[in-house]
């Protein structure tokens, strides 16, 4: 059966099933029977639309390129009505982005990012605070270094929440050349550029020429440009969230770890100065016992120190000076005792109370604590001194 046939562009207006909801330019391979009405095969669906933002003034849709499940773009529109699709990307103004082509080592990726960072402070004026930057997985030991202010992330962001459609990725526009040439394009503002290992935004396309006055430029067009790489970068928030999390677990391990080591050793302290406590005590009641022993001999000990402070007040009762200890002694002792008699010093050891004072002067306290009934011993001590001793 003869046949005409050819690849045309033609305009359609809608299609039965809702998923193209405005103009646009669709490919379509016509099949022609010459001898019988034409028939129309449509052979192509959008699996990803590729949305572009305005890079000045208020936030709003640039245009949008449509792709099939193969990377071919098949549509182009610039209305703010998006067709269907399976996912939708925003790619981020050419010119709100920096690009920094780095050389780095071979390592692991916490290293990794150690380096970038490292290459970054170097390279970018002022603070990297107010930045976000991804990096490219790394291409013949060359990795691309994409940066964003965090404040138009935050902005697409809030944009986006008013939108009736998810992006699936943030990429950068340069994804949308093609890689290994010397190649420039349109972009949302002025015009973007791809030069062997270097990305850049200038405001036209004179500019660019001045700059590479002997380089051989492939001028494309819209139509020209590719789907983004499934590598491509993303500054998706999400995403951004989930690569954050792995790199800050990465830089603040160690300190982790020492914390939990702090932690441990905190709570093992405690509890050995816990015991050390008890023991301390126990052994501080059996002191207790052998003191209460020794000083009321022959009392059954059951609480000595209840029985302690019941001896202590039968002694007050009483006027005994013999049922205290020796600080309860010097106690009582001190309104007795004549400052002029000329005592130097007391002192309490192993529960006996000791005075030294002129021997000359120490036959009237002498002659007070043996009326007393006081346990006392008195030794001169050869120099015109006396040692006087005396026991609870």
């Amino acid at each position: 059966m003869p046949l005409a046939g050819g690849l045309f562009r033609i305009p359609i207006a809608t299609i039965a099933n809702g998923l193209i909801r405005q103009p646009y330019e669709l490919r379509l391979i016509i099949a022609v029977d010459i001898f019988n009405p034409p028939c129309f095969e449509v052979l192509m669906t959008i699996a990803r639309v590729v949305v572009r933002l305005h890079a000045q003034g208020a936030l709003g849709i640039e245009d949008w390129l449509g792709f099939d499940a193969n990377g071919r773009q098949v549509a182009h529109g610039q209305s703010a009505v998006l067709p269907a699709a399976a996912t939708y990307d925003i790619a981020l103004a050419a010119s709100w982005l920096t690009v920094h082509c780095l050389t780095l080592p071979a390592v692991a990726a916490k290293q990794q990012q150690k380096l970038i960072c490292q290459a970054l402070e170097d390279r970018v004026l002022g603070a990297l605070d107010s930045l976000i930057w991804r990096a490219s997985p790394p291409v013949a030991g060359k990795t691309w270094v994409y940066l964003l202010e965090q404040s138009r992330c935050d902005q697409v962001g809030q944009w986006l929440a008013s939108q009736s459609w998810t992006a699936t990725r943030w990429v950068p526009e340069f994804a949308l050349l093609p890689a290994g040439a010397a190649c420039y394009a349109p972009s949302a503002n002025g015009v973007m550029m791809a030069h062997h290992d270097e990305y850049a935004w200038l405001d036209n396309e004179a500019d660019l020429l001045a700059l590479y006055p002997d380089e051989t430029w492939q001028a494309l067009t819209t139509a020209d440009l590719i789907a983004p790489d499934a590598a491509s970068v993303s500054f998706l928030k999400a995403n951004k969230s989930k690569v954050s999390l792995a790199m800050h677990w990465q830089q603040w391990r160690s300190a982790a770890y020492l914390l939990l080591a702090c932690v441990a050793l905190l709570l093992l302290s405690t509890i050995i100065e816990w015991r050390s406590s008890v023991g301390q005590e126990r052994a501080l009641r059996q002191e207790i016992r052998q003191t209460f022993a020794s000083v009321y001999p022959g009392v059954p000990i059951v609480d000595p120190i209840l029985q302690w402070q019941s001896q202590q007040k039968a002694g007050e009762s009483t006027g005994r000076i013999g049922q205290g200890d020796a600080l309860d002694l010097l106690y009582q002792l001190a309104g007795q005792i004549d400052l002029e008699v000329g005592i130097e010093s007391l002192s309490v050891k192993d529960g006996k109370l000791q005075m030294v004072m002129s021997e000359g002067k120490s036959a009237p306290l002498i002659a007070k604590l043996t009326a007393q009934g006081s346990k006392m011993k008195s030794q001169s001590m050869g120099d015109g001194r006396i040692r006087i001793e005396v026991e609870p």
